[in-house]
């Protein structure tokens, strides 16, 4: 599956736009993306901590780009695709492949 074809969905406040949620796990942190819509508001009801969070739809390069470079600022070295909390395992790509998969497509991927 190409992790940067189709929609992402990531998890916003609108009362504070910018802030995303991150998970560390060992020495790798990570910034959190779903590829459904309803996967992304799962994450919301199982997981206190995202409690006023709501799902926001990423279907442009320059969307997912925008987000790449702010989960780089939050320190973020990769990223986990369609997270629920309990699971053992999920896809993960570092953030720099992602940013240039992205800019190799050179247009929006959907």
């Amino acid at each position: 599956m190409d992790p940067i074809a189709g929609p992402w969905f990531i998890l916003e406040d609108e009362k504070r736009p910018g802030e995303h949620l991150t998970l560390t796990a060992g020495e790798t942190k990570y910034a959190l993306v779903w590829t459904k819509e309803a996967l992304a508001a799962e994450f919301v009801v199982a997981n206190p901590a995202a409690k006023g969070l709501a799902p926001a739809r990423l279907d442009t390069r320059e969307l997912k780009a925008t987000f790449l470079e702010a989960a780089r600022r939050l320190g973020a070295s990769h990223v986990l695709f369609d997270y629920l909390p309990g699971m053992h395992r999920a896809r993960a790509a570092s953030v720099e492949a992602l940013a240039q998969a992205l800019d190799q497509k050179g247009v929006s991927p959907d």
